[in-house]
């Protein structure tokens, strides 16, 4: 009797698996450039992933396909996210962000936050640059110039009640009016002059 010889692999179911597994890889870098799946390319993505090995997603996978590191990807999975497939983790995240107050803030991948993250440390050199220019004013000198300004007007508004109750007792009311409006044009115009100062 013969020995019965194994049999051999089906060509065409390889070819296939090998087809679908290469489409799977272009659709995990798809998603790691930030691009948007069609249905169809979502709906390959879930299917290989059911059916390799029963198991879902990998950390590591997930990971390359969303631009992250494996062990954020931990965190979420330990929050809860699914893992059956990259289209349930997706909308699982979509929504745990949403839900988070991050929803339309957070970058969908990491080259949005990079670009982000440059962006504010531009922001960040154009204000220092601003500052130094002598564009902005630090918060201590406008305290400093404010307390000053309010003791500038206390003063004069104290002079003016000291000074006024004699030099206006028994004036008639339009004399009384023309003396408060000079008294006043001449205080305001100290005032003027200490700002000036300041």
């Amino acid at each position: 009797m013969r020995a019965k010889k194994p049999d051999a692999p089906q060509p065409a179911s390889d070819l296939q698996g090998k087809i679908r597994e290469a489409e799977f890889k272009n659709i995990l870098q798809k998603l790691k450039d930030g691009k948007t799946l069609t249905a169809r390319e979502s709906k390959i993505a879930a299917e290989f992933a059911a059916k390799r090995d029963g198991k879902g997603l990998t950390q590591a996978e997930l990971a390359a396909a969303w631009g992250m590191t494996q062990p954020n990807i931990h965190k979420m999975v330990k929050q809860g996210m699914p893992m059956t497939s990259i289209e349930a983790a997706t909308e699982w995240r979509k929504d745990w962000l949403e839900t988070h107050g991050r929803g339309d803030t957070a970058p969908e991948n990491i080259q949005q936050a990079k670009l982000r993250k440059t962006l504010l440390e531009c922001e960040k050199i154009e204000f220092a640059l601003s500052v130094d220019r002598g564009e902005y004013i630090k918060n201590a000198v406008v305290r400093e110039a404010g307390i000053r300004i309010g003791a500038i007007f206390s003063a004069k508004l104290a002079a003016l009640v000291n000074d006024a109750s004699g030099a206006l007792a028994g004036l008639d009311e339009s004399t009384l009016r023309k003396k408060l409006h000079e008294r006043t044009q001449s205080i305001l115009a100290e005032i003027r002059n200490e700002l000036e100062k300041v």
